[in-house]
């Protein structure tokens, strides 16, 4: 999807393009549905609902990403299959759809969007009769073929992390807020607060623009604003950038973070997936903080 600076969307459709992409076959529309929202969204042109929570819970126990029957069990059990376009939507915040768009992209749907502004988007076109509010889709169960798609995200691990301090062509990206990167909150679960050694602070909320018209919605900018804003927080094209945040332990914000990186026109991203938590757990981790906080 071109726009007019050059750049292309990628993985991000915009609510006015939601109606013509579910016109044509093979396109699964999923509600991202977690306990962890603000307020579930509701349910678009009879979307299928898909729990992010049971996704997460999956994702975290032991030796998940090499349990390929398991996700293939998971995706097929919502219909879908590697050849699906899949368009995912949420309340609004885009973490928990994006969660969902980076699995399908990793474990083989090679067309996996994420529906910019989710539901509060979409409001407008419920009103003018363009999209309707339904029930929840029904689901046909699918035959779900894994095959894993290490790029254009690739997914790392503590070890390699760890293997790349101090190298200059490998930028650490740490979406979390200012106090959090500081070590001067510490949300549960954070025993030693602060960021990985050498890592910028750029917070995720940096690359939403608010819209004026309705202060609920806020939508991902346009890919050169982002590019500008990550040139700004010295993010350079050249470099390998790692993505983390705190709790992506379920790979939400920092998922949303590392597709933004892409949409910017980066090349070389990867997705901490455990990120922090998992990194400061670990006492022979080296952790940077301000300290002492005031």
């Amino acid at each position: 999807m071109s726009v007019s600076n050059g750049l292309s969307r990628r993985f991000l459709i915009e609510p006015h393009n939601l109606r013509a992409m579910l016109r044509h076959s093979g396109v699964v529309l999923l509600s991202a549905q977690s306990a962890l929202e603000i307020a579930n969204p509701g349910f678009v042109n009879n979307a299928i609902p898909v729990d992010v929570d049971q996704l997460t819970d999956f994702g975290q126990t032991p030796g998940a990403f090499s349990n390929l029957a398991g996700w293939a069990q998971l995706f097929g059990a919502l219909g879908i299959t590697a050849r699906s376009t899949v368009i995912v939507y949420d309340d609004g915040e885009l973490k928990f759809a994006s969660r969902v768009r980076f699995l399908l992209d990793h474990f083989g749907v090679r067309r996996a969007f994420l529906l910019n502004g989710g539901f509060n988007a979409l409001q407008p076109l419920i009103a003018n009769g363009q999209l309707s509010l339904t029930p929840p889709g029904s689901i046909t169960p699918a035959s779900f073929q894994v095959q894993v798609q290490d790029h254009p995200i690739h997914l790392v691990d503590r070890q390699t992390v760890s293997s790349v301090l101090g190298d200059p062509s490998v930028t650490l990206f740490d979406v979390r807020t200012p106090a959090e990167f500081d070590g001067c909150l510490l949300l549960p679960g954070i025993k030693r607060g602060g960021h990985i050694p050498g890592a910028r602070n750029l917070p995720l909320e940096d690359i939403f623009t608010p819209q004026p018209t309705n202060h609920d919605l806020f939508l991902l900018d346009e890919p050169a604003k982002l590019y500008s804003i990550f040139l700004a927080a010295t993010l350079h094209r050249h470099n390998r950038i790692i993505v983390y945040c705190v709790y992506c332990q379920d790979g939400a914000k920092s998922s949303l973070a590392a597709m933004a990186l892409i949409e910017a026109g980066y090349t070389d991203v990867s997705l901490y997936y455990l990120s922090y938590l998992d990194w400061q757990s670990d006492p022979t981790d080296p952790v940077e903080s301000i300290g002492p906080c005031t």
